[in-house]
């Protein structure tokens, strides 16, 4: 059995990910804050990702009871899922271990050129369920290429 689609809402959807952008980036800025007065950068991703447990666990614990008596996700769901969860931690901790050796102003352009590396994925596992067009790949260009330009930009100071 199959979860429902999602209602069509473009506007919440493009909300979230301005919120997700603007979460990252102040995430980066805090861990590097975080890290020149701590030190100890695997500690510092143990203390936020058990933070985002910590938080998470109650919405979690609803979600499931929403889903009512005798309710399983799929074995291939649980396998993404799974897969997504240490996807994003190593994501995580390498952008932590990356901002123990650099500044912000480095390790932030860097790992935002991620939307190629996403639209080469979603070209390879979810091509039934999405398109990528040349717009898409274009955008997905322009974006790294503005993160290429800043990041030049900044070293030329």
């Amino acid at each position: 059995m199959s979860a429902a689609p999602a209602p069509h809402r473009p506007f919440a959807g493009y909300a979230l990910a301005l919120g997700a952008a603007a979460s990252y980036g102040t995430s980066a800025v805090l861990i590097r804050a975080g890290l020149t007065r701590y030190g100890a950068p695997l500690n510092g991703i143990t203390i936020a990702l058990g933070v985002g447990v910590v938080a998470l666990a109650p919405l979690a614990w609803r979600a499931v009871r929403v889903q009512g008596r005798g309710w399983r996700p799929g074995r291939t769901a649980v396998l993404f899922v799974l897969a997504s969860g240490l996807s994003s931690l190593f994501g995580f901790g390498s952008n932590v271990l990356a901002l123990s050796l650099l500044p912000v102003v480095v390790v932030t352009p860097i790992s935002s050129v991620y939307p190629l590396i996403t639209v080469l994925l979603v070209r390879l596992f979810l091509r039934h369920h999405e398109r990528v067009t040349r717009r898409t790949v274009l955008g997905a260009l322009l974006v790294v290429s503005g993160v290429i330009l800043v990041t030049l930009a900044r070293g030329a100071r």
